[in-house]
C-alpha cells in the first residue's frame, strides 16, 4: 500500500503543522498550570478555536459534513497525518 502522502495531505499537514508551532505548542504550559489550579477550560481557549476557524482548521477530516457546513471533508487518510500532529498533546484536537 503507498503510504505517500497526497499533494492536499501535505499542504494540510504544512498549515497545520505552522499553526501547531505558533498557535497551541506555547500555550501548552499555560494549559497544564491553569487546568492544575483552576480544574476549568483556560480562558484563552475560545480565542485559540477562534484562530483555528478562521485559519480553515475547524472539522478537519468530517467528509460527510452538509455543503452548508464548515470544514474540510478530509477522508481518513488525508486526516490521520493531521491527528498526528494533533495528538502530540492531548488537548489540541
Amino acid at each position: 500500500m503507498d503510504f505517500d502522502l497526497s499533494a492536499r495531505s501535505e499542504q494540510w499537514r504544512e498549515r497545520l503543522q505552522a499553526f501547531f508551532d505558533k498557535e497551541v505548542l506555547q500555550r501548552h504550559r499555560a494549559w497544564v498550570e491553569h487546568v492544575a489550579n483552576h480544574r476549568e477550560t483556560p480562558p484563552f481557549m475560545g480565542d485559540l478555536q477562534q484562530k483555528a476557524r478562521e485559519a480553515g482548521l475547524w472539522n478537519l477530516g468530517l467528509p460527510e459534513l452538509a455543503d452548508n457546513e464548515p470544514g474540510t471533508r478530509l477522508s481518513n487518510l488525508e486526516y490521520a497525518p493531521l491527528a498526528e500532529i494533533m495528538g502530540r498533546l492531548f488537548w489540541a484536537p
